[in-house]
């Protein structure tokens, strides 16, 4: 790929780490990133400062970088902040993805548009247990997956111009290190490694440990959407394709990972406000159509995952001493 790739949201975990993997995979590609403030700026990238929901804006930051590739990273994807900031979730994740579209149709700049959305909103799909294809309609149960599931439909819905071409992904629960706490791989293992360093009592506070998730490396789901680039002239516009491992392990399990990896002694509590009042018990999805594409396959298995977290929090403690 050629060109000009926008990243909306690059400062953030997964944009972080999908940067430099753009650079490794189109080294004759210019490469921008989008953030509401100004950041630091990344190697060999421009920065944009951009409110995605300003549409003036948005027709601005297109016509001056003339994107051939949109990677629709921008979103509030924390749950809980979902949840207490509706009106915000909808205005980031949906209309910042219609002032997108309507400024790449109002331009005709010819573009591929990777809407980044999320297994979360098939919801209460899940419930029957069987692993979701493409196909399975969203049910999505909070604002987070419903504004997620709003804005897939709603860039399926320009695939009728033809300047445009729509590739959705739907990515499943992904960790690595560099992960806020917010979220709870991270959670887990930042109390790991504050109770390793002495810095709170050896109890960790969790939530609903009997929920099953799917879990793989940020790095696998990176290989994802660069494949799903790569074969971009075999994908028919509008295409869904589902990111997501075999499996799916109790969360009790993942705590039992990270606890292993530790010489500490830890107790496990439950904190109330931990656990969600809207959970799904088991969310399996199949990656069968991504497979087919591009012979994708996760690469790092749970072990690696929790490794990588934990020591990623582990240097984070040292590197921060309490005052």
């Amino acid at each position: 790929m050629k060109g000009r790739i926008l990243v909306t949201g690059g400062h953030g975990f997964v944009g972080r780490g999908l940067i430099p993997a753009l650079k490794r995979a189109f080294p004759a590609a210019a490469l921008y990133s989008t953030s509401r403030r100004q950041q630091a700026a990344l190697d060999q990238v421009q920065h944009v400062v951009c409110d995605l929901t300003d549409r003036e804006s948005v027709l601005r930051l297109v016509n001056e970088v003339q994107p051939s590739c949109i990677i629709n990273l921008a979103a509030i994807s924390h749950i809980p902040t979902a949840m207490a900031a509706p009106e915000l979730t909808w205005q980031t994740n949906l209309q910042g993805t219609l002032n997108l579209l309507d400024a790449l149709v109002e331009t005709k700049f010819e573009c591929v548009f990777l809407q980044v959305g999320s297994g979360d909103c098939y919801g209460h799909a899940f419930v029957g247990g069987q692993a979701l294809t493409e196909a399975t309609p969203f049910e999505p149960l909070n604002p987070y997956a419903a504004s997620k599931a709003a804005a897939d439909l709603a860039a399926y819905s320009y695939t009728p111009h033809k300047h445009i071409k729509i590739i959705r992904a739907r990515p499943f629960n992904h960790t690595a290190a560099g992960q806020s706490s917010e979220f709870v791989v991270s959670a887990f293992a930042e109390q790991i490694a504050r109770i390793e360093a002495g810095l709170q009592p050896a109890i960790v506070k969790v939530g609903n440990l009997e929920a099953q998730r799917c879990f793989l490396h940020l790095d696998d789901v990176i290989s994802a959407y660069i494949e799903l680039l790569r074969k971009q002239d075999d994908i028919v516009s509008g295409e869904a394709f589902n990111i997501v491992s075999e499996s799916a392990v109790p969360m009790s399990k993942v705590l039992e990972g990270l606890v292993a990896l530790s010489s500490r002694d830890i107790t496990i509590a439950i904190d109330p406000e931990r656990v969600r009042p809207v959970d799904i018990p088991v969310a399996l999805g199949s990656a069968d159509k991504l497979s087919r594409l591009s012979a994708w396959q996760p690469a790092h298995d749970l072990h690696f995952i929790l490794s990588d977290v934990l020591s990623y929090w582990r240097d984070s403690v040292s590197a921060k001493p309490e005052l």
